[in-house]
């Protein structure tokens, strides 16, 4: 927990919120003695590591059990590094499956003939496929260590097989092929136990669904963001236990093998993880947002937040009595900020955004100590409630996870806020630059 007497400078915070103090999911409650708690609904504590770690043993996967038999469409998209580079020769690698037997499956591997990536099934037919992932119309050949890459598979009854890296070029089978009627549907690995030809690296933000996806929503899914009616959302943001949590509508947990472990690189916190489809956070009514004030919202992203489609996904939203919405939010391709002040985001990116509003209605508007610009801001009430990683309307839920929420008493100055934003890179180890 933030010691917030060892604060760079005199502060008075109204309100503040760290995640670590969350109890069952339910309830987080202030980090100030007086402040109020915030009533959680399919938000959860969650932790700032990166993945699952998977080192290519036979007990190196997340077995999510025997779901989704003879589906006849389904997608996945997910995000991969490999620990080493890998090319040709460097061993036979599967990264996801679902195997019934020898002749039904489907299946995610890197071949060591070649160094490609092929999504292949066999129904012991004619719907059998392999087709290997491309850039620019060339055959991807080699992987570089540390890098997360983006994939994109799916079967239709309607559209055929598609497979697709960083939302690049589109390689495509005609077959008709369902899942096999059996078999565990298993990430890390091809089934469970493998056969010690698992991947060797790390996963994180496996979602699934059981529709045709739009080309809106392919776009979306390279950006980090699935779509509302995801089947099986894996964030793989526990950090501890052996349990994957399922927060899409299917509740088809997984569970971590005895050699699948989590994660963390520089940062190792709590956090507030939503999922954009029905997590947020709801205050009750008192919170004071009057001007002078500063919000301060502290985030590991987990979306670029592209224009096109255009959507937009609130962060806070301090909703009036009087009817008003003060709010963080991203909007399209823009990033977070108050009106026109923007900040772009990367994907697992940090930031610590502040908006300082003044008494005389200007807001300034931070990301990680450097001013984005200025918006003019209307007078507001003291009767607030807030609504975190959404907005009152329901309709605008994040998928990003903040490490701290607050509102604090006067506007910072570009000085102050710089100071500020240092200290908390400092406290939480944040890999921001300054």
């Amino acid at each position: 927990m933030i010691d917030i007497l060892k604060a760079p400078f005199p502060i008075r915070y109204r309100e503040l919120w760290l995640p670590g103090g969350i109890r069952d999911n339910a309830v987080m409650p202030s980090s100030k003695y007086d402040g109020h708690p915030v009533t959680l609904t399919g938000a959860i504590k969650a932790t700032s590591c990166e993945g699952v770690l998977f080192d290519g043993s036979a007990t190196s996967n997340v077995n999510c059990g025997v779901i989704h038999n003879n589906a006849a469409t389904y997608w996945l998209n997910f995000r991969f590094k490999f620990t080493s580079p890998y090319a040709a020769g460097s061993g036979n690698m599967y990264i996801w499956g679902k195997f019934l037997d020898a002749t039904h499956f489907l299946w995610l591997v890197f071949k060591t003939a070649d160094g490609k990536l092929y999504f292949e099934g066999q129904d012991g037919g004619a719907n059998d496929f392999s087709i290997a992932a491309q850039d620019g119309g060339a055959d991807i050949t080699s992987w570089n260590a540390g890098q997360f890459y983006n994939i994109l598979a799916s079967i239709s009854a309607l559209n055929g097989v598609r497979l697709r890296v960083n939302n690049g070029t589109v390689v495509t089978s005609a077959s008709a092929i369902a899942f096999p009627n059996g078999g565990d549907f298993v990430y890390g690995d091809y089934d469970d136990p493998g056969a010690g030809t698992g991947f060797k690296g790390v996963i994180v933000d496996f979602y699934g669904g059981t529709d045709n996806l739009t080309a809106g929503e392919e776009t979306y899914l390279y950006a980090g963001l699935p779509p509302d009616d995801q089947v099986n959302q894996y964030k793989l943001d526990a950090g501890r236990g052996v349990t994957a949590t399922d927060r899409g509508s299917g509740g088809n947990n997984g569970t971590l093998d005895t050699s699948a472990r989590w994660s963390f690189k520089d940062v190792a916190q709590p956090l507030l993880s939503f999922d954009s489809r029905n997590g947020r956070g709801v205050s009750p009514g008192g919170i004071d947002r009057r001007q002078p004030v500063t919000i301060i919202w502290v985030v590991k992203a987990k979306s670029s937040y592209p224009a096109t489609p255009a959507r937009y996904y609130a962060a806070l939203d301090f909703h009036g009595a009087d009817g008003t919405h003060l709010m963080f939010q991203h909007a399209n391709a823009d990033g977070m900020g108050i009106g026109a002040a923007q900040m772009l985001t990367v994907i697992d990116g940090y930031y610590v955004a502040i908006c300082a509003i003044s008494e005389a209605g200007v807001g300034m508007a931070y990301a990680n100590g450097t001013l984005l610009g200025t918006v003019g801001l209307t007078s507001y009430d003291s009767n607030t409630t807030l609504y975190i990683g959404d907005y009152s309307g329901a309709s605008r839920k994040e998928i990003s996870s903040p490490l701290l929420v607050a509102l604090a008493d006067g506007a910072f100055t570009g000085k102050q806020a710089l100071t500020y934003t240092r200290w908390i890179k400092d406290i939480f180890n944040l890999p921001i630059s300054i």
